[in-house]
């Protein structure tokens, strides 16, 4: 179960990822950018750390 929810986490990462570059590129808004792009990213590693803890057992 918790491979399946890293995944999922990983999932929402890079959803996140590519509409907080929308958002920097059409509005102009580089603070909302990064604020989305931290977020994804660390969707995105909580998800790895999880998908890959829970495998090497």
């Amino acid at each position: 179960m918790s491979v399946l929810a890293g995944r999922f986490f990983q999932l929402v990462g890079m959803v996140i990822l590519p509409i907080g570059l929308l958002f920097g590129l059409s509005r102009g808004d580089v603070r909302t950018e990064e604020i989305l792009l931290f977020i994804g990213a660390g969707f995105f590693l909580v998800g790895w750390l999880m998908a890959r803890n829970r495998g090497n057992r």
